[in-house]
């Protein structure tokens, strides 16, 4: 029944197509596990590549490592590629002032993407089920939330330039239970789970079960019908929304503007999405922007209340003239984020770097256009494709490091070039190298290295290009 239902949820949402290659996202727990057995029956049917990656958030001492062996194991029987690493959540979680879940869960997501451009993954595979989605209904409701929120868990949806995806979805954790016991598969419990301190527990263990048994046995699927129908209707709604944003905003520097008479004009769902679109252009992420927030920037198109507000993130709304403003003021805490781990970038390829906002893409081209003076892009470079071995290598800067810029001829410490280009110190943990090997070829946005420099015996030219892109890790 669980197999027919997850390969019925896969071509109901076209979640997997011949030819994918897959990350299954493990942690050794039930649900990961019966995903990696399903998986592992569909390999071979769909022609897909299918790979193993886990996460350490050593949270819970040597049980952490003993998950990690398990997990490694499992995989090497299977026969399946497996990849790993070890992060310190807490530490994580003091240096980003987030909870322990909310940084558990974007250190996640960064190694996902960070193992499937390892592994070569198009598409990443974690193992949400119905519980899940009925406890993020609830959970967002009881904190406040809209349609969007309360649309619960996506089946899918982009996560730079691969896909995430939740094959089981449309199935109860009990019958995932129950597969494993029939099919004798082992699975390792997190005791962190039976902890009510945490909301998304308490819900599980107390409001759940209390919900089923006093008021609808059936609450898990009403719960999840619910998710999909407001995800339909959002969907809609938010695409008028996106439009409407798209024609409305005027952009300036880092502020966005836009005509208070014609954005009250619009219809209150409207104007509110449109509020949203602006916050995320701005800030990356719509993290901790409540009701409250949008009544105060309602307030300032009503002309009922302060003409400024401050909002999370360092954003300041306020009114000028005719228009209202959203700018970027706060951005000390944004300079202070660096990579912790390496990534790889393939060639040709494209890898989302959530911790700095970017997205950096590698082609191959034909030649090198011809660049009027002082009129070179900084946000692309060329470099000669001879001298370079994919993947390429990109990280921040730390001390020590030294490149030779285009032109020179010895080599110079990164931090004097940062000082020469006068780089804001707050900045320069936000700058992504490239390298092949140890060798640093581009410094981005700043410098390119002479070792790069394209003359006329080149065989191979390859274009990098980088761009802003929103942070959604959900």
């Amino acid at each position: 029944m669980i197999r027919s239902q997850f390969e019925d949820t896969i071509k109901k949402y076209s979640l997997i197509k011949k030819g994918d290659r897959v990350l299954a996202c493990v942690s050794g727990g039930p649900d990961s596990m019966a995903m990696l057995d399903l998986l592992s029956g569909l390999k071979r049917s769909r022609g897909m590549g299918l790979a193993v990656a886990h996460l350490d958030h050593m949270i819970r001492g040597r049980r952490s490592k003993a998950d990690a062996v398990f997990v490694k194991k499992a995989s090497a029987k299977a026969g399946i590629p497996f990849y790993t690493e070890r992060i310190s959540v807490k530490e994580f979680a003091k240096k980003t002032g987030l909870s322990t879940e909310e940084a558990a869960r974007e250190a996640r997501y960064a190694f996902y993407q960070r193992a499937a451009a390892h592994t070569g993954a198009d598409k990443i595979a974690t193992g949400h089920n119905m519980d899940d989605q009925a406890e993020t209904v609830l959970m967002r409701l009881i904190k406040g939330a809209g349609s969007r929120g309360l649309s619960g868990i996506p089946y899918k949806r982009a996560l730079g330039a691969r896909t995430v995806i939740r094959p089981l979805l449309d199935i109860r954790r009990s019958d995932i239970e129950q597969y494993l016991k029939d099919r004798k598969i082992p699975s390792r419990n997190d005791l962190t789970n039976l902890k009510t301190a945490y909301l998304r527990n308490k819900i599980r263990h107390v409001l759940l079960p209390a919900l089923e048994k006093e008021f609808n046995p059936g609450i898990k699927e009403v719960l999840n019908f619910t998710a999909k129908s407001l995800s339909g209707e959002f969907d809609y709604i938010n695409n008028i929304a996106l439009a409407k944003y798209r024609s409305l905003i005027k952009k300036s520097g880092s502020s966005i503007w836009i005509s208070i008479k014609r954005l009250s004009r619009q219809h209150i769902a409207l104007r509110r999405l449109i509020v949203r679109h602006i916050i995320d252009e701005i800030k990356g992420d719509l993290r901790k922007i409540s009701f409250k927030h949008w009544q105060g920037v309602e307030s300032i198109l009503s002309g009922e209340g302060k003409p400024a507000l401050d909002l999370p993130g360092g954003i300041k709304c306020s009114k000028s003239g005719g228009d209202i403003v959203f700018s970027k003021t706060g951005r000390k805490k944004q300079g202070s984020r660096r990579l912790r781990n390496a990534l790889w970038l393939d060639i040709p390829g494209t890898l989302e770097i959530p911790e700095l906002g970017l997205e950096i893409e590698s082609e191959i081209v034909g030649r090198m256009p011809r660049f009027k003076k002082n009129k070179r892009r900084k946000n692309c470079e060329y470099i000669n494709g001879d001298i370079i071995e994919a993947p390429l290598k990109l990280r921040t800067w730390k001390s020590g490091d030294r490149m030779r810029p285009l032109g020179m001829k010895d080599s110079k410490k990164l931090h004097d070039i940062f000082i020469d280009d006068k780089v804001p110190k707050a900045m320069r943990d936000r700058i992504p190298l490239v390298l092949s090997k140890k060798r640093i070829l581009w410094a981005v946005g700043h410098r390119i290295s002479e070792d790069c420099r394209i003359n006329g015996n080149v065989n191979e030219i390859v274009k990098l290009s980088v761009k802003k892109i929103k942070k959604i890790i959900s």
